[in-house]
């Protein structure tokens, strides 16, 4: 419903022009906020109209955008809709917000439309004024948070002009004293007698506008109601003396005035209209169940400063705030719920699923509010509009509605599923089980969203759930292609998870098909992901490279650059620019990545990929203290998400990090506890754990090169590579193999024959996969330089890396002193604070003092504490 909210009313009231203030609003417009505080009435909707009107009619043509608030607005992706399409209509350059904006369909984290919309400002090079009207009536945490980082970081470009009844929860304080403020308040624009005079006319004489003045102290709308109510004959001025009572208290006796004297059809019409927050003749007579609502309205002009025209055509309404809440109590209760209940239906087939609800519950009608929601999609809004848009519809209802009815449960397993509640999810889908029974849509919907908490939190132990083929989707889903495309990308992940990358890529590919033929752009994102894993996986490294490209397009094309969708797309795209070499570029696309895989969606693939490219980039350009800290990070956030094999993954990284590092001891004591050295597996179990297997064998080879033990690395490579490469895992097994070229030079001194080197290079070069070079490290470089005259330059500047990296090898970080190193040594081999002091010739105050500084690095308060975390970060070698 934007109709009213990009523009100031329409009124035609010849309203007091406040020069003035005008002018002063002006002078201190180069302060980025401009803050109206008033109670309701005193005209600060007129005021900002009127300057709104000063600045586009100004010479230079400044850029004004306008958003009138209400409740509704409370929801930060709503609210931001509209903050894109305002300034948008002032003439800004919003780029792929636009459609997002129209559609309510922004991305699910708040701040990167913020990111995007401030660049947005940027590029355009001008300054905005942007007028938040009714500010209160959404102020929430989630909006101050926008509004504010627009004022902190958007001051160059933006203008924020804000009116509300109540002074918002900021730190104002802070704001004045640097500067950035200039408030306005209640006794700034109390109209002056003169003033008064313009709205009450020339027949009122003197004494009765003293009098009116008096009585209603300057409050513009007391003098608005005092106007109507005198031009309509129906009492004197010379009434107001013997009236006693607050200002407000005049203004609702005014109403009331006005109210009695009306003919009984408009009467009624205002009681009933009250309850919609903005309204056509159409919805007016939907709402009613009359017909008369135009002709009603056109009555009703006079009016002007109560019912408030939203539009040049005067077509649409809303009442002044007080006079809707003086109207609202006075309709009877049961007359109140069929309004709600028709302005629910008629809401609802605008597709304002919020509204159409919120009408529905204020009828007390749950059971309308979730049918509405029912037509709505179910959990399919959470495709369509994202997981804010749902959950600030689901928020609506009360939890025990929310609880017990199967659409509402299974949405919000759904949205659990999604942002990585593992115990909530199940626990929902349980719930959900029973009461889905016998109901053939719900049991579909219950089929769809229990294979999507499998997705989420990774349980493919039954290959045989997941339907690969469209036919087979078909027959499980009839007539139903979203739910079918979205069952295939389940059936696509879950051949992924089970080393089945032709089925994989073949669910993908027919779960696309449907993603087209329902206009989701989002669904397809997620099916050019699958197929594009599946790809580099099974060998053709170079088109799934190409579906990623694609899938980055269409996600900037359909959710803009700073989407959460985009940034997931990164991951993928990391991780190729990683395989090619290019690991300088990673580091932009994993940053912003970062932020949506914690806070929105993700599963394995994409945490496994943005992890290990992370770690492995930023040992090489950071140390061993910013590796560690990445699979510290991702241990934690396989533990919140409830992933075990992210967790054992990260576990086979810590000992190949450790090796890499020469902290042998330590990698051997870890391989162990993580019982790395399994049994080799015949070419189907390999698959069904593919992922652990290529990172166990990665990391238990380096740790016997680093240990001497290079036959035994080259014979766990090279069954781990042809185990692999028999179940079709192409790539993991190229890895492998590159490593054993260095466990096998290093068994047979060297002697290895070029062919067998140009062999095991081949498909680098093929694909373009000159990363995979680097990833082994320094010590596959005496190897290339035996092929130095006929490789290509993109593997030269490989071995230049490489060079680098032999001459500066990877070495602890140190973040202590060389005392606190001592302390830190002595502490573990069980020393006491006397005996540390004596070995080191130092006081025990001195030893204090540096045990502090070492749990404060470490971030412990304890001994057993600071000696446990030492080891876990490599930096004490072994247990003492």
């Amino acid at each position: 419903m934007w109709v009213g909210k990009l523009a100031p009313p329409q009124t035609q009231l010849e309203a007091v022009p406040r020069r003035a203030l005008l002018e002063r609003l002006q002078h201190d417009a180069l302060k980025p906020l401009t803050l109206m505080i008033s109670p309701p009435g005193f005209g600060k909707t007129t005021l900002l109209a009127q300057w709104r009107t000063s600045l586009l009619q100004d010479g230079d043509g400044a850029p004004v955008a306008w958003l009138s608030l209400d409740e509704a607005d409370k929801d930060a992706n709503r609210f931001l809709a509209y903050l894109v399409v305002a300034l948008e209509e002032a003439g800004l350059d919003v780029g792929a917000l636009s459609p997002l904006a129209h559609s309510q369909a922004l991305d699910a984290r708040p701040q990167r439309t913020v990111v995007a919309l401030l660049q947005a400002l940027a590029r355009s090079g001008r300054r905005f004024s942007l007028m938040l009207d009714d500010y209160h009536r959404a102020e929430c945490d989630a909006i101050n948070e926008i509004v504010l980082t627009l004022l902190e970081r958007g001051s160059p470009w933006l203008h924020l002009v804000v009116a509300s009844r109540s002074r918002p929860s900021w730190p104002l304080a802070t704001l004045k004293a640097r500067g950035l403020v200039h408030e306005v308040e209640a006794s700034d624009l109390v109209l002056s007698l003169s003033e008064a005079s313009q709205i009450l006319g020339p027949e009122l004489g003197q004494s009765a506008l003293a009098t009116v003045h008096s009585k209603t102290e300057g409050w513009a709308v007391a003098v608005q109601l005092a106007r109507l109510w005198l031009a309509r004959g129906s009492g004197s001025a010379f009434g107001l003396p013997s009236f006693s009572g607050r200002v407000a208290e005049v203004a609702e006796y005014l109403a009331e005035q006005i109210l009695d004297n009306m003919p009984e059809d408009c009467r009624e019409f205002l009681l009933e209209t009250s309850l919609l927050e903005r309204f056509n003749a159409e919805l007016a007579d939907v709402a009613r169940g009359r017909h008369d609502s135009a002709m009603l309205l056109s009555r009703l002009t006079q009016f002007e400063a109560l019912l408030v025209p939203l539009d040049a055509h005067h077509s649409w309404f809303r009442y002044h705030h007080l006079l809707a809440d003086f109207l609202r109590p006075r309709l009877d209760a049961r007359r109140a719920q069929q309004i709600h209940r028709a302005a629910a239906g008629w809401l609802a087939e605008q597709g304002d699923w919020v509204i159409a609800v919120s009408h529905a519950l204020r009828a007390n009608d749950a059971e309308l509010g979730v049918r509405l929601v029912h037509h709505a999609g179910g959990w399919k809004l959470v495709l369509r509009k994202g997981i804010l848009y749902t959950q600030s519809l689901l928020q609506q209802f009360d939890d025990l509605t929310r609880r017990s009815e199967p659409e509402l449960v299974l949405m919000q397993s759904y949205l659990q599923a999604k942002l990585g509640n593992e115990a909530l999810a199940s626990e929902l889908m349980r719930l959900a089980e029973v009461s889905v029974k016998g109901d053939p849509c719900l049991e579909r919907d219950f089929d769809v969203i229990q294979a999507m908490v499998h997705v989420y939190f990774d349980r493919f132990e039954d290959p045989g759930n997941w339907p690969i083929t469209g036919a087979a989707a078909g027959e499980r889903l009839p007539d139903d292609p979203l739910a079918q495309g979205t069952l295939l990308c389940v059936g696509a992940v879950g051949s992924i998870a089970q080393g089945r990358m032709p089925d994989a890529v073949q669910a993908a590919r027919a779960a696309r098909a449907q993603m087209r033929l329902v206009g989701s752009p989002l669904g397809e994102n997620y099916c050019l992901m699958h197929e594009a894993l599946a790809l580099a996986m099974s060998g053709p490294v170079t088109a799934s490279r190409q579906l990623i490209d694609e899938a980055l397009t269409l996600a900037e094309a359909n959710f803009g650059t700073e989407s959460s969708l985009k940034a997931m797309v990164g991951c993928f795209k990391a991780q190729h620019l990683y395989w090619q070499g290019r690991w300088s570029e990673t580091q932009r696309w994993l940053q912003e990545a970062q932020e949506s895989l914690e806070h929105t969606d993700g599963w394995l693939d994409v945490f496994a990929a943005a992890a290990e490219v992370s770690w492995r980039t930023g040992l090489r350009q950071h140390g061993l203290q910013h590796a560690l800290a990445v699979l510290d990070h991702t241990a934690q956030l396989a533990s919140d998400r409830h992933l075990p094999r992210l967790g054992h993954l990260v576990r086979a990284w810590r000992v190949d990090l450790l090796s890499q590092c020469g902290l042998t001891a330590q990698a051997q004591q870890e391989a162990q506890a993580a019982k790395l050295d399994f049994a080799p597996h015949s070419p189907a179990d390999a698959a069904l754990d593919w992922r652990n297997r290529e990172a166990g064998v990665l990391a238990l080879a380096r740790m016997q090169l680093a240990t001497g033990a290079a036959t035994a690395a080259l014979s766990r490579l090279q069954r781990g590579a042809d185990v692999l490469e028999n179940a079709g895992l192409q790539l993991p097994a190229l890895r492998l193999r590159l490593m054993a070229l260095v466990a096998q030079s290093r068994a047979q001194e060297g002697n290895i024959g070029q062919a067998e080197i140009r062999e095991a290079l081949s498909p680098v070069l093929q694909h373009a996969l000159p990363g995979l070079l680097l990833e082994v490290g320094p010590a596959i470089l005496p190897i290339l330089q035996r092929m130095e005259t006929g490789l290509p330059p993109a593997v030269s500047t490989v071995m230049t890396q490489l060079r680098g990296w032999q001459a500066h090898p990877v070495r602890q970080r140190g973040r202590f002193s060389v005392k606190e190193t001592q302390v830190l040594e002595l502490l573990a081999s069980g020393q006491s604070n006397k005996a540390i002091a004596r070995a080191l010739d130092v006081s025990e105050n001195t030893v204090k003092f540096h045990l502090k500084q070492i749990f404060q690095k470490l971030a412990v308060d304890s001994r057993a504490a600071a000696i446990s975390a030492a080891l876990q970060q490599g930096i004490l070698s072994s247990e003492p």
